[in-house]
């Protein structure tokens, strides 16, 4: 059974979730920027034949749905300026486990293999120092080794998931955001709808924006959870349990 925790797939795969995303979130942008001003240049062209009491109310809640909107728009740009350091961190997740700990791993039971096939008629005080005191420090750093590389790959696969979340989620949310201002422009064709249509657009945008938000501080909460275990690769690396001074066991190295 596979470890859940391990990379799944291929890296390309989590890659492409990535960069779908980005280009969805500029497809809606491009939506939302052309139908909100769709939406404000039918308010302006009918200003006249509006009274004063609702161009003042028009006027306050296309404030709270620029105020909305710019706060979804913040976390955005943000996506669209940095993405790319997400696509290398999976790539690098993958190349840990695929360059480095299944080399490693595989190289645990030769260990004792090609001891049992070669050595197999050698007897004495020498052979057994060999299989007591060379071989089994030679397999402990390998697992060790391979450990540590399996841990760091699965703490970089989990930031960079999160990361994945973090944009399909937020392209979900602005395409949901670029729906509801599309259908308020449309109503806002005609001029007795055009106060209700802000209105809508206002409510639907504040509300979607709420829900969008803290459900990004929640992926975000786990990115910076998952990013505080570098104190444990810290702490693996400074662990010579299996490398006696920092270095591979004496019975390889000299």
């Amino acid at each position: 059974m596979p470890n859940p925790d391990e990379p799944q797939g291929s890296a390309s795969e989590h890659t492409s979730a990535i960069e779908k995303g980005v280009e969805q979130i500029r497809h809606h942008l491009d939506k939302i920027i052309n139908d909100a001003r769709r939406l404000v240049n039918n308010a302006n062209s009918n200003w006249f034949f509006l009274t004063p009491a609702v161009k003042w109310w028009i006027s306050r809640k296309l404030r709270e749905f620029q105020s909305a909107l710019d706060r979804i728009l913040k976390y955005a740009t943000e996506v669209l300026a940095h993405h790319t350091p997400v696509l290398s961190l999976i790539n690098i997740s993958f190349h840990w486990l695929n360059a480095v700990k299944g080399p490693v791993s595989d190289l645990s039971p030769r260990i004792e293999l090609h001891a049992n096939r070669n050595l197999a008629f050698w007897e004495g005080a020498t052979a057994g120092y060999y299989n007591g005191k060379v071989i089994p420090p030679q397999k402990a750093a390998v697992e060790a080794l391979a450990a540590k590389a399996g841990f760091i790959s699965e703490w970089l696969y989990s930031i960079a998931m999160s990361n994945v979340k973090f944009v399909t989620e937020l392209s979900t949310m602005i395409g949901k955001i670029a729906g509801e201002i599309a259908s308020a422009a449309l109503e806002s064709e005609t001029v007795i709808n055009i106060p209700w249509a802000i209105d809508r657009i206002a409510a639907a945008v504040g509300v979607l924006v709420e829900t969008t938000i803290n459900t990004l501080l929640g992926i975000v909460d786990r990115i910076v959870t998952a990013g505080e275990n570098v104190r444990k690769i810290v702490s693996d690396r400074v662990d010579n349990t299996k490398f006696p001074g920092g270095a591979w066991p004496q019975s390889v190295a000299g």
